[in-house]
């Protein structure tokens, strides 16, 4: 009985997430969500009081999805301004490709204030500052390229992409006319590089 609970309500939060993906908070519909997890209103209900709760699930389940992929990074010992080209583009390709993440953000810019108990960006945002640091110890930075506005630059250009991926839609990866996310912050990186541009595949380019 649990384990069908479980998927009941792992089932609910995946079709929530789908509605508040493709409508925002205001326009999505728990009958539509209900259809959606093959689940009755009472199920429904039973699991998430209102259409807010649910939204805070939504937000929960990204950032859970979101953590294990910073730290996948954050645990390496190459170069950190390598592997930081390597999570700025793992950042796009995951909202690009979990529908969960990309309504978490699209409900934290219209959803209720209630439902983002934790932001996305306190999940990858310091991991992002600390390699940035890393890489200035390292000597991998230019000098007039402080960490600190290093770290606003990519911040910005990491919610931007989430911002336009989350108003196309998910898009294939490798669709007709579309920018790969590494060769985009291939040639950022490169331009705060004091060694070279720090390649995707491992090595330094100039």
């Amino acid at each position: 009985m649990q384990q069908r609970a479980a998927r009941t309500q792992e089932a609910l939060i995946h079709a929530a997430a789908e509605e508040f993906d493709r409508r925002g908070y205001e326009g999505a519909s728990l009958a539509r969500i209900s259809k959606g997890a093959q689940a009755s209103m009472g199920a429904l209900t039973f699991h998430f009081r209102t259409k807010a709760d649910l939204a805070r699930a939504v937000c929960a389940e990204g950032r859970k999805t979101l953590a294990p992929v910073v730290r996948g990074f954050t645990g390496e010992t190459g170069s950190p301004l390598q592997t930081l080209a390597g999570l700025t583009a793992a950042l796009v390709r995951l909202m690009e490709r979990d529908v969960v993440v990309r309504a978490a953000v699209r409900l934290e810019r219209d959803g209720p204030r209630e439902a983002a108990e934790g932001e996305l960006a306190g999940e990858w945002v310091p991991a992002l500052r600390m390699l940035l640091e890393r890489a200035a110890e390292a000597g991998e930075l230019r000098p007039d390229a402080p960490p600190v506005t290093v770290a606003a630059l990519l911040t910005w250009l990491v919610e931007g992409s989430w911002v336009e991926i989350g108003r196309a839609g998910a898009r294939l990866p490798g669709a007709p006319g579309r920018t790969a996310p590494e060769d985009v912050w291939d040639l950022v990186l490169y331009g705060v590089s004091g060694a070279g541009r720090p390649g995707l595949a491992g090595e330094t380019r100039r």
